[in-house]
Protein backbone atom coordinates (compact mmCIF):
# COMPACT_ATOMS: atom_id res chain seq x y z
CA UNK A 1 0.00 0.00 0.00
CA UNK A 2 1.11 3.43 -0.81
CA UNK A 3 0.05 6.99 0.54
CA UNK A 4 0.86 10.37 -0.84
CA UNK A 5 -0.16 14.20 -0.38
CA UNK A 6 2.10 15.68 -2.69
CA UNK A 7 0.34 16.37 -5.63
CA UNK A 8 -1.92 13.02 -6.11
CA UNK A 9 -3.18 13.44 -9.63
CA UNK A 10 0.38 13.09 -10.66
CA UNK A 11 0.34 9.45 -8.55
CA UNK A 12 -2.71 8.05 -9.09
CA UNK A 13 -3.73 8.03 -12.81
CA UNK A 14 -1.42 5.11 -14.63
CA UNK A 15 -1.06 2.65 -11.50
CA UNK A 16 -2.84 -0.54 -13.37
CA UNK A 17 -3.75 -3.04 -10.34
CA UNK A 18 -4.16 -0.24 -7.85
CA UNK A 19 -6.98 1.22 -6.63
CA UNK A 20 -6.76 5.37 -5.88
CA UNK A 21 -8.62 7.64 -3.56
CA UNK A 22 -8.09 10.94 -3.48
CA UNK A 23 -8.85 14.61 -2.01
CA UNK A 24 -7.91 17.53 -4.02
CA UNK A 25 -7.02 20.82 -2.69
CA UNK A 26 -8.44 24.42 -3.98
CA UNK A 27 -6.73 25.04 -7.30
CA UNK A 28 -5.10 29.05 -7.04
CA UNK A 29 -4.47 30.41 -10.09
CA UNK A 30 -5.32 27.14 -11.89
CA UNK A 31 -2.43 25.56 -10.04
CA UNK A 32 -2.69 22.26 -8.17
CA UNK A 33 -1.24 22.49 -5.07
CA UNK A 34 -1.50 19.87 -1.63
CA UNK A 35 -3.79 17.16 -1.89
CA UNK A 36 -3.94 13.75 -0.31
CA UNK A 37 -4.17 10.13 -1.57
CA UNK A 38 -4.00 6.57 -0.77
CA UNK A 39 -3.17 3.89 -3.39
CA UNK A 40 -3.95 0.46 -2.35
CA UNK A 41 -3.29 -2.59 -4.15
CA UNK A 42 -6.63 -3.72 -5.67
CA UNK A 43 -6.62 -7.37 -4.36
CA UNK A 44 -6.73 -6.47 -0.82
CA UNK A 45 -10.42 -6.23 0.46
CA UNK A 46 -11.00 -2.23 1.21
CA UNK A 47 -13.06 0.21 1.23
CA UNK A 48 -13.06 4.48 1.20
CA UNK A 49 -14.95 5.91 4.03
CA UNK A 50 -16.88 8.70 2.84
CA UNK A 51 -15.57 12.15 5.09
CA UNK A 52 -17.12 14.86 6.00
CA UNK A 53 -14.49 17.30 6.72
CA UNK A 54 -13.16 20.55 5.64
CA UNK A 55 -9.78 19.02 5.70
CA UNK A 56 -7.61 17.80 2.86
CA UNK A 57 -7.87 13.76 4.20
CA UNK A 58 -8.68 10.78 2.51
CA UNK A 59 -9.46 7.90 4.78
CA UNK A 60 -9.82 3.50 3.56
CA UNK A 61 -11.26 0.45 5.91
CA UNK A 62 -8.37 -2.29 4.62
CA UNK A 63 -7.62 -5.34 5.98
CA UNK A 64 -3.97 -5.93 6.35
CA UNK A 65 -2.99 -8.04 9.13
CA UNK A 66 -6.41 -7.08 10.66
CA UNK A 67 -9.14 -4.63 9.41
CA UNK A 68 -7.91 -1.04 10.04
CA UNK A 69 -8.73 2.56 9.16
CA UNK A 70 -5.77 4.47 7.23
CA UNK A 71 -6.23 7.75 6.83
CA UNK A 72 -3.74 10.43 4.45
CA UNK A 73 -3.76 14.12 5.59
CA UNK A 74 -1.96 17.11 3.99
CA UNK A 75 -2.54 20.28 6.37
CA UNK A 76 -1.06 23.47 4.79
CA UNK A 77 1.53 25.59 6.25
CA UNK A 78 -0.86 28.55 5.29
CA UNK A 79 -4.37 26.73 6.15
CA UNK A 80 -6.79 28.04 8.81
CA UNK A 81 -8.45 25.25 10.85
CA UNK A 82 -10.06 24.99 14.42
CA UNK A 83 -8.80 22.05 16.53
CA UNK A 84 -12.57 21.02 16.14
CA UNK A 85 -11.95 20.13 12.63
CA UNK A 86 -9.53 17.65 13.62
CA UNK A 87 -11.24 16.36 15.95
CA UNK A 88 -14.48 15.76 14.12
CA UNK A 89 -12.26 13.89 11.05
CA UNK A 90 -10.83 11.61 14.16
CA UNK A 91 -14.87 10.56 14.98
CA UNK A 92 -14.96 9.61 11.66
CA UNK A 93 -12.57 6.93 11.39
CA UNK A 94 -13.61 3.12 12.82
CA UNK A 95 -10.74 2.00 14.95
CA UNK A 96 -7.97 1.00 14.79
CA UNK A 97 -6.64 3.64 13.22
CA UNK A 98 -3.58 4.82 11.51
CA UNK A 99 -2.50 8.46 10.42
CA UNK A 100 0.05 9.43 7.70
CA UNK A 101 0.71 12.99 6.47
CA UNK A 102 2.38 16.06 6.54
CA UNK A 103 0.71 17.94 9.51
CA UNK A 104 2.96 21.31 8.91
CA UNK A 105 3.65 20.85 12.79
CA UNK A 106 6.37 21.49 15.22
CA UNK A 107 6.38 19.74 18.53
CA UNK A 108 9.06 18.54 20.67
CA UNK A 109 7.37 14.99 21.06
CA UNK A 110 8.26 14.06 17.68
CA UNK A 111 11.42 15.83 17.51
CA UNK A 112 11.34 19.41 16.46
CA UNK A 113 12.78 22.07 18.74
CA UNK A 114 9.87 24.36 19.33
CA UNK A 115 6.19 23.57 19.87
CA UNK A 116 4.13 25.41 17.46
CA UNK A 117 -0.48 25.82 17.51
CA UNK A 118 -1.03 23.43 15.35
CA UNK A 119 1.41 21.12 17.26
CA UNK A 120 -0.17 21.97 20.08
CA UNK A 121 -3.53 20.89 18.58
CA UNK A 122 -2.09 17.23 17.46
CA UNK A 123 -0.88 17.37 21.31
CA UNK A 124 -4.02 17.41 22.77
CA UNK A 125 -5.42 15.35 19.70
CA UNK A 126 -3.51 12.44 20.82
CA UNK A 127 -4.41 12.55 24.42
CA UNK A 128 -8.06 13.56 23.91
CA UNK A 129 -8.55 10.55 21.55
CA UNK A 130 -5.56 8.15 23.34
CA UNK A 131 -3.48 8.21 20.02
CA UNK A 132 -0.08 7.35 19.38
CA UNK A 133 2.85 8.27 17.75
CA UNK A 134 5.11 5.93 16.01
CA UNK A 135 7.77 8.92 14.75
CA UNK A 136 11.17 8.36 16.60
CA UNK A 137 12.17 12.05 16.45
CA UNK A 138 14.31 11.41 13.10
CA UNK A 139 13.59 14.18 10.63
CA UNK A 140 11.29 13.73 8.17
CA UNK A 141 11.56 17.20 5.61
CA UNK A 142 14.44 19.16 4.49
CA UNK A 143 13.95 23.05 4.31
CA UNK A 144 14.80 23.30 0.40
CA UNK A 145 16.23 26.57 0.78
CA UNK A 146 18.49 26.76 3.77
CA UNK A 147 18.86 23.07 4.60
CA UNK A 148 17.35 22.57 7.82
CA UNK A 149 15.46 20.13 8.87
CA UNK A 150 12.07 19.31 10.92
CA UNK A 151 9.51 16.39 11.35
CA UNK A 152 6.58 17.93 10.15
CA UNK A 153 5.55 14.19 8.20
CA UNK A 154 4.03 12.44 11.30
CA UNK A 155 2.46 8.97 11.75
CA UNK A 156 -0.03 8.20 14.67
CA UNK A 157 -1.87 4.69 15.44
CA UNK A 158 -4.52 3.83 18.05
CA UNK A 159 -2.61 1.94 21.26
CA UNK A 160 -4.16 -1.53 20.15
CA UNK A 161 -2.11 -1.92 16.73
CA UNK A 162 0.90 0.44 17.95
CA UNK A 163 3.21 -2.72 19.11
CA UNK A 164 2.53 -4.42 15.94
CA UNK A 165 3.82 -1.33 13.81
CA UNK A 166 7.28 -0.80 13.02
CA UNK A 167 8.40 3.04 11.56
CA UNK A 168 11.56 4.67 9.91
CA UNK A 169 12.58 7.26 7.74
CA UNK A 170 14.39 6.53 4.59
CA UNK A 171 17.45 8.18 3.96
CA UNK A 172 16.66 8.97 0.03
CA UNK A 173 15.36 11.90 -0.29
CA UNK A 174 14.23 10.45 -3.92
CA UNK A 175 13.72 14.16 -5.75
CA UNK A 176 11.17 15.93 -2.78
CA UNK A 177 12.28 17.53 -0.35
CA UNK A 178 10.40 15.12 2.09
CA UNK A 179 12.37 11.64 3.44
CA UNK A 180 9.77 9.04 2.82
CA UNK A 181 8.47 7.02 5.66
CA UNK A 182 8.02 3.36 5.68
CA UNK A 183 5.88 1.31 8.39
CA UNK A 184 5.41 -2.34 8.02
CA UNK A 185 2.70 -4.06 10.01
CA UNK A 186 1.91 -6.84 11.30
CA UNK A 187 4.05 -10.52 11.13
CA UNK A 188 2.81 -10.55 7.59
CA UNK A 189 4.60 -7.30 7.02
CA UNK A 190 1.92 -4.90 5.33
CA UNK A 191 3.84 -1.95 4.06
CA UNK A 192 3.01 1.68 4.36
CA UNK A 193 5.51 4.05 2.39
CA UNK A 194 4.38 7.98 2.50
CA UNK A 195 6.43 9.93 -0.05
CA UNK A 196 6.03 13.89 -0.98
Amino acid sequence: MLLSHSHPSIVTNHLKGYSCYHSYATEVDDVAHGGSAIIVNSSRPHRQLNLQTCLQAVAIRVTCHKTITVCSIYLPPSMVFKTSDFYDLLQQLPPPILIIGDFNSHGTLWGCTKLDCQGKMVEDSLTKHNLCFLNNSSSTYIHPAIGSSSASDLSICSPDIFLDMQWKSLDDLCGSDHYPISISYGSKETSFAFPS
